[in-house]
């Protein structure tokens, strides 16, 4: 009884660690790369900044799933070389381990200056004139979803508008733009 048990736990934890790096939904693999390739050339932060548009190319955005969704809000980090934007979601608004990103289009999802996994902490920041620049605060506006594709190695994709504020050397400063993010759900 203890050998299927452990046969039953490792095959669980197997399974969890595969679709958390690159479980997709049903369907061709070479498809699934060649749809996540295409889809990550328009990964990006735009941001506009002092009249030019400032590109900077995000890797993923994860999400920390809560178990307790009443009392505990889901958290996220947003990252690539040149940005980290953290914060969690509002009370209300959980992807939940269905990874329904739908339910994150339309929300006013706040950006904070700290945050993101519990375990390891970071610090929301973006690269304008060469230097990484402190992210006080701010928000995203997601308005669709693309891809089909879930896990690490999918295609999935929320796009939207964001607004920071960020500490510039020459005072508090209020930065639009646009975003396009992959999207993981960690649970």
């Amino acid at each position: 009884m203890t050998l299927r048990r452990d046969v039953c736990r490792a095959a669980v934890i197997a399974t969890f660690f595969v679709c958390g790096i690159g479980c997709s939904s049903s369907g061709d693999p070479e498809t699934a790369a060649s749809d996540r390739a295409k889809a990550s050339e328009e990964w990006n932060l735009q941001l506009e900044w002092q009249g030019e548009t400032v590109e900077l190319p995000l890797s993923r955005m994860d999400v920390y799933l809560s178990e307790d969704e009443e009392e505990h809000p889901e958290v996220y980090e947003i990252w690539g070389d040149d940005a980290v934007l953290v914060g969690e979601f509002p009370m209300d608004v959980h992807v939940g381990y269905e990874e329904d990103l739908e339910r994150l289009v339309g929300q006013s999802i706040p950006i904070h200056s700290g945050g993101g996994y519990p375990g390891e902490p970071k610090s929301s920041f973006v690269l304008l004139d060469g230097q990484p620049v402190p992210v006080e605060s701010g928000a995203i506006r997601f308005d669709k979803v693309t891809g089909k594709w879930m896990g690490a190695e999918g295609d999935r994709t929320l796009w939207g508008d964001v607004d920071l504020r960020v500490s510039h050397a020459s005072g508090p400063r209020k930065v639009t733009g646009t975003i396009a993010v992959h999207v993981v759900a960690w649970g």
